[in-house]
């Protein structure tokens, strides 16, 4: 399983676009942060997706995000998060649980404060084997600038 993971930037919200969208009346922000549209011609979509591509400063108002993990499988992470399953509560049943996702799947900015905690736990989390401890840390590194980006924007972390 993969699973990537984004953060949205506020550009549109706080007015810092390099062009308005060419149809203002369509646009809106969805639960993951993203940018949609709402009952859009054919021409109406081509236009929101040329212009939501160089929008403002960030490709796609992606902050930051991509695929999570690095070579092993995130059940793997899951098997060795789940002996303290108790510390990583939202880590492990918002991101690891192999559940399928759609475009608005998200976690809310009140769980991004509570998964800052839980990613904290995750950088002294230690695993014998060497292999998944390196993975461990590489999905530590990832969640660590997903939250800092989510909070910093304010924004969800999109699934």
């Amino acid at each position: 399983m993969k699973l990537q993971a984004y953060v949205f930037c506020d550009c549109y919200e706080q007015g810092r676009l390099k062009r308005p969208p060419p149809n203002p009346e369509i646009v809106a922000v969805l639960p993951n942060g993203d940018l949609g549209y709402s009952e859009a011609t054919t021409e109406q979509h081509a236009a929101f997706v040329a212009w939501r591509t160089h929008a403002c400063r960030h490709p796609e108002g992606v902050v930051t995000g991509g695929e999570l993990g690095n070579r092993l499988h995130l059940l793997v992470h899951h098997e060795a998060l789940s002996k303290q399953a108790s510390s990583f509560p939202i880590l492990i049943r918002k991101i690891l649980t192999g559940k399928p996702y759609t475009r608005s799947s998200h976690i809310t900015i009140k769980q991004v404060e509570k998964l800052q905690l839980e990613v904290a736990r995750l950088k002294t989390f230690r695993c014998v084997d060497r292999k998944t401890e390196r993975e461990m840390q590489c999905l530590y590194g990832q969640m660590n600038q997903l939250v800092r980006a989510a909070l910093k924007f304010h924004k969800p972390i999109a699934i």
